[in-house]
């Protein structure tokens, strides 16, 4: 059975953010966010800019230094927003199997829906 976090909602993820997060790239795969799969929310309101990502591993020592890319990928692209959210999460935990295919096909491999 599946767990309702294992898959984040499709419609919290604003398509505007998701092309303004391919830029922040995770420098030890070479994939931005969005292709790795680590964006799960990614919205506006009238408020924010908000955006929840997880890293590959809760180890990795770049964290930071992605989570810094985000914020300031958003606030050049949305400098208009009053304010930037941008959160570390670790559930649902991250797997490959988030990889979009078109990271797949980056990485070398066959995209899912040719394999």
């Amino acid at each position: 059975m599946t767990s309702p976090l294992s898959s984040p909602p499709s419609a919290a993820l604003d398509p505007e953010i998701l092309d303004c997060l391919t830029a922040v790239v995770d420098p030890e795969i070479g994939l931005s966010v969005v292709d790795l799969g680590l964006v799960y929310r990614a919205s506006r309101t009238p408020d924010a800019i908000e955006v929840d990502l997880t890293l590959t591993a809760q180890a990795c020592p770049l964290g930071d230094m992605i989570v810094e890319d985000a914020r300031a990928a958003l606030r050049r692209r949305f400098a208009d927003a009053p304010a930037i959210d941008v959160a570390l999460v670790w559930e649902p935990a991250w797997s490959p199997d988030r990889i979009t295919d078109r990271g797949l096909t980056l990485l070398g491999r066959a995209p899912r829906n040719q394999a």
